[in-house]
């Protein structure tokens, strides 16, 4: 009976068995760090139900012991490499060292030991009391277990516990194929497991089952081989990132192959997907000379580019060992980066800075040319193969050089500097440069100082002539309209009659108006080429308040109504003192009314947050031609401005980053608005803030008028709204009754009263208001 019962742990060896040889010859498929483990695990399986399958065909007790010794050893063995093999398979095999290998060999060890002394009847500590028991199901062998025997129970349970959960853990991270292969493994280990506790508590006391239970362990596996690709899938770096990941990551075994895979990696390779896994990936990715290199550390990097659809795309692998540090034992990460985006950005850059005109140049720090564009040849008459590799200082002027190379060594601790210098020209002329240098030393894509130049001989040149006819205009233009006024004045002098004396005064006028202008030539220039072209913040409601003080007591008729805060700051250069009174000087000078009027405002747009200074004037506008002109920014002989005050207005406000505009007003008059960034006042702390907000809102609540806002700009607006019947009130005053008790009430400005006529306004200046700007 025994015989026949002898067959299943024979049928369970055998399979074990031939798990361990397919597991062994299609080696092709599977990583060795996974493959051997797994096969001596399922050696020592075969071993156990084999040795079992003897012991129970065998008659006499000293046959049945030498086997009961063989499957004891295997079974001692198979706890503990079942644990080595769930930690390998995790990944986790990093804590497998030598040490630590050959402190879970010796429980086995010490196990395969004392059941061979409990063979010999030695000791009984493990085993022991061996006896031949015959019942109706066959001849079985019988013993005793001692004390050892239950603290082995319980260290071989503990390593398949600790293995289970190890199992477990991968199942909750993994996914797909990994997840599936998991999942098999677990339901193998659990047939034998669940079997040993049916032999400690089941009805079988003689019969272990176990090693049967190794069988059907073993078809389990066999399944899982055949349908679900078991070992196909190795979880090295395997986790939801890893699939998840933009670029692709290969997984390669210590020959080079392909184990896993995700699938951003796939462009890389000319098989299908099925395919890949197990095979060589020189043998089915593209550039596969490249890629042997690249895996024997021939080169750091690989450049692989694939045509899909017609579209190139390009990509870049590096490959990284996985081994100890001594080699690549365990095989290689590769990791293939997608560079298509990057090249066609350096291609576009390329292209551009190829056709551009500027010379664009790298340096190194010694001021030796590592790299020229081709407007080399357009910027200095030399081709890009000469400049590169020359010193750039031999080509400056001698003058200049020596101030360029104090720039250039300075430039490592800055990081941009501009400068003028002459350079010479292959036809050996000089050509003035115009360049820009960037510190790119520590920038390992470049390493060098990045030079930007421009040729600027032209504009150069043109600057030298303006600067010559504005010398001219200045000192020989004026001293010419000295001798000429000299001799209009001794006409004058010589002469009683009328007629001659008005040629004489003709003379006068238009000679003082040309020195006026070379004045206000010099003043333009002065004013634009300066060194202080710096915004910052500036206040401008004491400017326009010293500025219109000096008016009214040069101009005693001129009506003046304001509506200005305390204070108020904008973002500008320092000349900007300089466009307003320009402004407010065009609005009086052209105003040819008895009682010109002039309105100002400074408030604060409460849509853009822009600051608005508004000049309204009574006067009979700004013509239409130089408005174009103006806005054009040339001048025509059909468009052309009177005089320079306006262009220098426009010329000021764009270096203050400031709008200028003119609207027409119904009736007469033209209203300038200007628009200025608002600034923050210069160390002000918040204490001052708020006695300051305090005295603005006192100050609104005597003058009537709010300090910021809009609500100003339409009144200011009103004042000047006159036609030519309202010039003179019917009493002769120089305005109606109303419009002074407007006036007075919103401006707190004095006008004449009803009975003063234009005589008296314009003889009595301190009935006016007096208001302060800076000129």
């Amino acid at each position: 009976m025994t015989q026949m019962i002898a067959v299943f742990p024979f049928v369970a060896g055998a399979l074990c068995a031939s798990v361990t040889i397919i597991v062994l010859l299609r080696y092709r498929f599977y990583a060795r760090r996974v493959r051997i483990p797994f096969a001596v695990l399922n050696l020592a399986c075969a071993i156990w139900a084999t040795a079992y399958g003897f012991q129970l065909m065998v008659p006499l007790v000293s046959e049945k012991l030498l086997w009961f010794s063989l499957w004891q050893v295997a079974a001692a063995f198979t706890p503990t490499l079942w644990f080595v093999f769930t930690l390998v398979y995790a990944g986790d095999e990093t804590i497998l060292s030598r040490w630590s290998v050959a402190a879970l060999c010796i429980e086995p060890t010490l196990v395969a030991v004392l059941g061979l002394i409990g063979v010999v009847g030695i000791s009984d500590l493990f085993v022991g009391d061996f006896g031949r028991i015959s019942t109706s199901s066959g001849v079985f062998l019988s013993m005793t277990h001692g004390p050892l025997y239950n603290v082995h129970l319980l260290y071989v349970s503990a390593l398949v516990l600790v293995g289970s959960v190890v199992m477990g853990r991968l199942l909750v991270r993994g996914d797909g194929n990994y997840r599936r292969g998991t999942v098999v493994l677990l339901s193998a280990a659990s047939i034998p497991v669940f079997a040993f506790a049916m032999q400690l508590l089941g009805p079988f006391p003689r019969f272990d089952v176990t090693p049967i239970a190794l069988g059907l362990s073993s078809i389990v596996v066999l399944f899982g081989l055949r349908s679900d690709d078991l070992f196909d899938v190795t979880p090295v770096a395997r986790d939801y990132v890893f699939s998840e990941m933009r670029d692709g990551m290969v997984v390669l075994d210590d020959r080079g192959r392909v184990v896993e895979l995700n699938p951003a990696a796939l462009p890389l390779f000319t098989v299908p997907q099925e395919e890949i896994i197990g095979s060589h990936i020189a043998d089915i990715c593209h550039n596969s000379l490249g890629m042997y290199a690249l895996l024997d550390a021939d080169r750091s990097r690989l450049d692989i580019t694939v045509e899909d659809d017609g579209e190139k795309r390009y990509y870049e692998a590096t490959a990284t060992p996985l081994g100890s540090g001594e080699g690549h034992d365990r095989g290689w990460a590769l990791v293939l980066r997608d560079t298509t985006e990057r090249r066609r950005t350096e291609a576009k850059f390329r292209t551009l800075i190829e056709n551009s005109r500027d010379l664009i140049s790298v340096l190194d720090a010694d001021g030796n040319h590592t790299y020229a564009s081709p407007a080399s040849k357009h910027v200095l008459g030399i081709p890009r193969s000469e400049l590169e590799g020359s010193n750039s200082f031999k080509q400056i002027h001698p003058d200049d050089r020596e101030d360029i190379r104090s720039q250039f060594d300075t430039v490592e601790s800055r990081d941009t500097i501009r400068a003028e210098f002459r350079h010479r020209h292959a036809d050996g002329s000089w050509r003035v440069l115009d360049a820009v240098a960037v510190n790119l030393l520590d920038d390992p894509a470049v390493g060098g100082i990045v030079i930007n130049a421009r040729d600027v001989t032209s504009r150069h040149r043109y600057e030298q002539r303006l600067r010559v006819l504005n010398r001219i205009l200045r000192h020989d233009l004026r001293n010419d309209m000295n001798v000429i006024l000299g001799h209009a004045d001794l006409l004058g002098e010589m002469t009683d009659d009328p007629k001659r004396r008005a040629h004489v005064k003709t003379i006068q006028q238009k000679a003082e108006s040309l020195v006026s202008l070379g004045e206000r030539a010099r003043e333009i220039d002065r004013t634009l080429h300066g060194e202080d072209r710096e915004r910052r913040p500036v206040e401008v409601t004491d400017v326009i308040a010293e500025k219109l003080e000096g008016m009214q007591e040069s101009n005693p008729s001129l009506v003046v109504n304001t509506h200005l805060p305390d204070e108020q700051w904008v973002l500008a250069t320092n000349h900007v003192g300089t466009a307003i009174t320009n402004v407010v000087d065009n609005a009086l000078e052209h105003n040819d009314r008895a009682i010109p009027r002039v309105g100002i405002s400074v408030s604060k747009s409460i849509h853009t947050d822009e600051v608005e200074i508004r000049v309204v004037d009574n006067g009979p506008g700004i013509p239409a031609s130089e408005l174009a002109a103006l806005e054009a920014g040339t001048e025509t002989q059909l468009q052309h401005v009177s005089g320079l005050g306006l262009w220098l207005v426009k010329w000021i406000l764009a270096g203050s980053h400031a709008t200028i505009e003119f609207e027409e007003r119904s009736g007469r008059g033209t209203a300038v608005v200007m628009r200025f960034q608002p600034a923050s006042p210069p160390e002000r702390d918040e204490q001052d803030e708020s006695v300051e907000d305090d005295t603005t809102a006192t100050t609104a609540d005597a003058i009537g008028t709010e300090p910021e806002g809009t609500h100003g700009t339409d009144e200011i607006d009103e004042t000047c709204e006159t036609d030519e019947t309202d010039e003179r009130s019917p009493d002769g005053s120089g305005d109606s009754e109303s419009e002074r008790e407007r006036k007075q009430h919103v401006y707190s400005t004095h006008i004449p009263d009803a009975e003063d006529n234009d005589e008296e306004t314009e003889t009595d200046p301190d009935r006016q208001e007096t208001v302060s700007a800076d000129d």
